[in-house]
């Protein structure tokens, strides 16, 4: 009898530890080295990557100054940078010039005591080769008005904004190599899952990262396309894009609710049965691991005989979704979708949306 208090005090921890060990074990848990990873390796040499996310930032840090890795990449906390303590700070980081004390809101007391804004900021680098993880503190018009910001693997690249669009395959190209590095570390296989890792996490947020870039890259890859006047040579483009945003929406089942989502799917396809092209392109598969359904209907993809058949098909779909959805009327150009589309489907003979 005396006994028993101490079986029960020993058996109850060693009870609840096999009861939650897999939820608790950690030692597999590679997710920061590889999401770090995945960003600093996609940089160009000497590159300077700007952060305004505790996560990314300790994350990146930790690998150039624990593990060695890139540690040409200059790296600054936008958050630290909003502190007029900063101008202490400036002298380490060796060949940028900083217009003023501190990052600040442009127009406003510590603007006119000596800060300065993002767009100031960029104008005294203009040598540098800028990237950008995290939203700015700050709005900015003139940094909206004169700069743009082109998905780059897990960041991005903050570029002067042009009146002409680039060579389209020139950015399909060189995002796709940046998301190929990504996925030599992250891949929809080993992202974390959320049975162990729910929203509360700090690991659930990588895979909505990964996510988020995956459709950010389709939706400018896209719109390029779409607004290039070389109209012979963004098929590969608009194929790509729809190809991964039917990825996106296999990795997170609330995409496949998104009315953006649908409706960006459907201009998509539309414009892959619009091309003039004689051949479907070869979209490359570096996602090892989505459905069968999403390969079946992207990847392995229609052959050149019936391709534009395959591409009407997904096209009726995606937009016959969108405006099945309530919420897509709130969306801008709703009644110009269901025009576009209630048009078609009478001249097909079939009944129109209603």
């Amino acid at each position: 009898a005396r006994l028993m208090p101490i079986i029960i005090m020993v058996a109850i921890p060693l009870v609840t530890c096999t009861l939650n060990f897999e939820a608790s074990d950690q030692s597999e848990n590679q997710v920061f080295r590889g999401y770090a990873s995945s960003i600093l390796e996609t940089l160009p040499p000497q590159s300077l990557l700007l952060i305004n996310y505790d996560m990314t930032f300790t994350s990146v840090r930790y690998m150039q100054e624990c593990e060695g890795l890139r540690d040409d990449v200059q790296t600054i906390n936008l958050s630290m940078m909003t502190y007029p303590w900063f101008k202490e700070k400036q002298h380490l980081h060796h060949g940028l010039q900083f217009p003023g004390s501190h990052y600040t809101k442009g127009n406003t007391v510590a603007w006119l005591n000596g800060g300065f804004t993002f767009a100031e900021f960029l104008d005294a680098n203009p040598d540098h080769n800028i990237y950008i993880a995290g939203r700015l503190s700050h709005d900015d018009p003139a940094y909206v008005e004169r700069f743009e910001e082109k998905p780059h693997g897990l960041v991005r690249h903050i570029t002067r904004r042009s009146s002409s669009i680039g060579p389209v395959e020139e950015y399909r190209n060189s995002s796709l190599h940046a998301w190929q590095t990504v996925t030599k570390h992250l891949s929809p296989n080993n992202l974390p899952p959320e049975t162990k890792y729910p929203e509360s996490t700090w690991e659930w947020t990588v895979k909505k990262e990964f996510v988020d870039h995956l459709v950010s890259r389709s939706i400018y890859l896209l719109d390029i396309a779409l607004r290039s006047p070389q109209t012979h040579q963004v098929l590969p483009a608009i194929a790509e894009a729809a190809a991964w945003l039917e990825v996106a929406i296999s990795l997170d089942e609330k995409l496949d609710k998104s009315p953006s989502m649908k409706k960006n799917l459907g201009l998509a396809y539309m414009n892959i049965v619009r091309s003039n092209e004689n051949h479907f392109p070869i979209v490359e598969d570096i996602f090892s691991s989505i459905h069968n359904e999403t390969k079946q209907q992207v990847w392995v993809g229609p052959n050149d005989e019936d391709w534009k058949a395959w591409a009407t098909k997904q096209w009726q779909r995606s937009w016959g979704e969108f405006l099945d959805m309530s919420s897509a009327r709130e969306e801008a150009d709703y009644q110009s979708v269901k025009q576009i589309y209630d048009t078609v489907m009478k001249s097909s003979r079939t009944r129109p949306h209603q």
